[in-house]
């Protein structure tokens, strides 16, 4: 009767190892893409929030003018381990004694995900310069494609347009046509009328034109009354008008002017839409600033804490955010990071800059 059961637990136990090979063996053709299909999606999700909120804290702190760090996350690297385990029971004995206790064959496979995160710190030298220096012409052309209004970004970009002052922080006062002129650009770039193109002329370096087109029958007038706004002086008959545009200080009659906004100055911008408490305002934390001349953004505060949020930091006990409903708050947050994105972050900065590198089990 023993030697039966023996003869009998050898083969359940053959079966379970045959069980467990082959357990093991589907699971090297389903785990990994499982794996992937779960863990990119929610790796992808933390990052897209953990960034919106590393920004909007880096808003918070620079409108307290209190210091702040920025950090990129350079790889993402999970390792599998896999674990296979089996047991059988067999009862020696009188059947009485164990009928119904014993589990004949149990297998499984199990695997753990074991991942590592690098982080690349934007800091040095090259950071500060691309923080501090006017942002290029070119960059803000990317940057205004596709976008709904073209006059809010030249509004964001320009602080001065041939003489006429664009006053959104700084103390010099606003010209008072500045505002007419950033409508009237908005209305001919969205008619097509006015278009800014690459000169041919250059293939390194690019310099950009106006090209005002096809304006005659509708457009005519607003064409006059933008290029009168700026000093040009060019015949206005219905042929194409083609400006070049230069970084340059002082008006022109042939030419328009630009001088352009840095980073830190367009960070400076949006935090001026942050709604400050007025517990820190008496309090003295925060300096109070006079009216921007134009808010990209609307960043609100609150003790209590915001459900209907679509990004959310928690800084000197209150909640600042922006909420779900505000769809122009929302489209300049995703501008913002577009442009930290392309100004800010060097791809090249994690072979140059040191690499935290942070195991997460």
């Amino acid at each position: 009767m023993i030697f039966d059961k023996l003869i009998t637990y050898i083969v359940r136990s053959r079966t379970a190892l045959i069980v467990v090979f082959v357990l093991a063996s589907c699971s090297c053709t389903v785990v990994g893409p499982q794996s992937i299909t779960a863990g990119r999606g929610t790796y992808t999700e933390v990052i897209n929030r953990t960034q919106d909120e590393q920004t909007l804290n880096m808003l918070v702190r620079l409108r307290y003018d209190e210091t702040f760090g920025m950090m990129s996350v350079a790889s993402v690297t999970s390792n599998l381990r896999f674990r296979s385990e089996a047991a059988t029971n067999i009862g020696i004995g009188d059947s009485d004694n164990y009928a119904g206790n014993l589990v004949p064959l149990s297998a499984g496979v199990a695997y753990e995900e074991n991942p590592t995160i690098s982080y690349v710190p934007l800091s040095g030298e090259d950071f500060t310069r691309r923080m501090l220096s006017p942002v290029s012409p070119n960059e803000w052309l990317l940057l205004g494609t596709g976008t709904r209004h073209p006059g809010e970004i030249f509004a964001l970009a320009v602080r001065r347009v041939n003489g006429l002052h664009n006053q959104l922080l700084d103390d010099e006062p606003t010209s008072p046509s500045f505002g007419r002129f950033i409508e009237l650009y908005d209305q001919l770039r969205l008619a097509g009328v006015l278009e800014v193109v690459a000169s041919s002329d250059s293939n390194i370096d690019p310099e950009y034109i106006w090209d005002i087109h096809n304006y005659q029958e509708a457009h005519g007038d607003s064409v006059r009354e933008l290029l009168g706004l700026i000093g040009i002086e060019v015949k206005i008959d219905g042929s194409p008008i083609l400006l070049p545009l230069r970084l340059a200080v002082g008006s022109s009659t042939s030419a328009v002017h630009l001088q352009t906004r840095s980073a830190f100055n367009v960070l400076h911008v949006f935090g001026a839409g942050i709604e400050i408490p007025s517990a820190h305002l008496e309090a003295g934390i925060v300096e109070p600033r006079g009216a921007a001349g134009m808010q990209f953004i609307t960043i609100r505060s609150s003790k209590n804490y915001p459900e209907n949020a679509t990004v959310r930091i928690r800084f000197r006990d209150h909640w600042f955010y922006i909420d779900a409903t505000d769809a122009s708050s929302k489209r300049a947050f995703l501008f913002l990071q577009t442009f930290i994105g392309m100004r800010l972050a060097d791809p090249a900065a994690a072979h140059k800059a040191p690499v935290i590198t942070v195991p997460v089990n």
